[in-house]
């Protein structure tokens, strides 16, 4: 009975190490197996298995608490809501249908699976999942980097291909020679999103007081995940690692911010202005446009970069929501809807993507939800809440540029996380609610 509990903690850990790899895997396996179909669905299918086992499981062990009602409840909710808007709007593309559900609403079974598998067992070191965080991030950060050197017609040898639902380059604005890497990863701007969590967890542990061959150890890796996000050239999430990397130093000394802040704004109110200044100086430079705000300087007044087309994109999702408040359905907007053939629709930002499929309700369902989480997550704060919760306003930052959570392997990896860091926190008796981290 112990080895059956132990599955959906073996499954977490499973998904936290498989999913950083599940594209390139998938790619590579499928040109030898076929059904690269069956690969990609695979671990959605596993996600929806464990997460019924894992609930069956607690509910017979007599493992049910508030959270876990909750979160089943917000569950069932949220994919019912799913199921009724595709059923008033059978027009809708189905395959597009389906992977816009399962897309939405896997992030919730990932928080479930997460919570459930802490409940099951009687002894859990959650440092144990940071090692395995961290060195799965070490390998898809490193290949990364070294991705950077290597003929850019590498992923192509492992079954990367348009025709095969994985582009194996990608290029600022498409220009020969701006490389942006995404190392195992779909694409550059999820490996950047992807890097972050380990960030935030690197940037925590390095600012504890460890001996000096540690932390030479933890400023070494913390370098390479830096260096990989850099060459992903994500602007997004160069943007979430400096918050991430502001509020895990700012909440873990935060008496020691606020003196330094006291005493030396002045100084650091003058290095903002010359950063701005800088920034201003540069503003027409190759580098500036090209790697920093991805403009063609040769662009004429017709023509759209992709700033231009991130917003409006998002202006044209909002104008959807206010045309029909109810929700167009699953799948007709975000990443799901490039599977239609009749075109697609990606409106550049996560939470107008969830509007638009599902209307005012379903967004507002799902702000709700986080914005619970994030509550039970402060409420019974750790020493590894910091970081965890640093990600998730990083997270909300990228996702009102990109459509970040529609990733498989950021989203195993925050929302298992924050799933056991839940359970360990408020089950355990020697934490108590008003204990701080500073």
């Amino acid at each position: 009975m112990q080895l059956l509990r132990r599955i959906p903690l073996y499954t977490s850990q499973l998904f936290l190490a498989y999913m950083p790899f599940h594209i390139f895997l998938s790619q590579w396996v499928s040109v030898y197996t076929g059904g690269l179909d069956v690969w990609k669905m695979g671990k959605d299918v596993l996600l929806i298995g464990a997460v019924m086992f894992t609930i069956c499981l607690v509910l017979v062990q007599g493992k049910v608490n508030r959270v876990f009602k909750v979160l089943v409840g917000f569950a069932v909710l949220y994919g019912a809501m799913h199921v009724i808007l595709w059923a008033l709007n059978p027009d809708i593309y189905g395959r597009s249908a389906m992977l816009g559900t399962v897309y939405n609403v896997r992030l919730p079974l990932l928080f479930i699976l997460g919570y459930g598998a802490v409940l099951l067992v009687t002894k859990f070191a959650f440092s144990s999942v940071i090692k395995l965080i961290i060195g799965v991030s070490s390998v898809v950060a490193a290949f990364g980097v070294l991705q950077f050197f290597l003929p850019q017609d590498l992923m192509t040898h492992f079954g990367y291909g348009i025709e095969r639902g994985a582009r194996a380059l990608f290029l600022i604005d498409d220009k020969s020679g701006l490389l942006r890497v995404m190392s195992t990863l779909r694409e550059p701007n999820a490996l950047g999103a992807y890097l972050l969590v380990p960030i935030a967890l690197l940037t925590s542990l390095l600012l504890r007081p460890h001996d000096a061959g540690r932390r030479y150890m933890l400023a070494g890796l913390l370098g390479v995940h830096l260096l990989a996000l850099f060459l992903t050239f994500s602007r997004s999430s160069w943007l979430g690692a400096v918050l991430v990397i502001a509020l895990v130093s700012g909440w873990q000394f935060r008496t020691a911010a606020i003196r330094i802040l006291q005493r030396f704004w002045p100084v650091l109110a003058c290095a903002l202005v010359v950063v701005g200044i800088g920034l201003f100086s540069i503003r027409s430079t190759p580098f500036f446009q090209q790697y920093v705000v991805h403009s063609n300087p040769n662009e004429q007044v017709k023509d759209l970069d992709s700033n231009d087309y991130h917003w409006l994109f998002v202006k044209q999702g909002v104008e959807g929501i206010v045309d029909r408040p109810l929700g167009h359905g699953p799948g007709t907007a975000g990443l799901a809807s490039i599977q239609n053939p009749a075109g697609s629709f990606l409106t550049e930002n996560y939470y107008v993507q969830v509007g638009y499929e599902i209307g005012v309700a379903g967004l507002a369902l799902f702000i709700a939800l986080n914005a619970w989480l994030y509550r039970e997550l402060w409420r019974w704060r750790s020493e590894w809440t910091v970081p965890i919760l640093a990600a998730f306003w990083a997270y909300v930052l990228t996702n009102m540029l990109l459509h970040t959570w529609a990733n498989e392997a950021v989203a195993a990896q925050w929302w298992i996380l924050a799933g056991m860091l839940l359970a360990v926190s408020s089950t355990s008796p020697t934490i108590k609610k008003t204990r701080r981290v500073d």
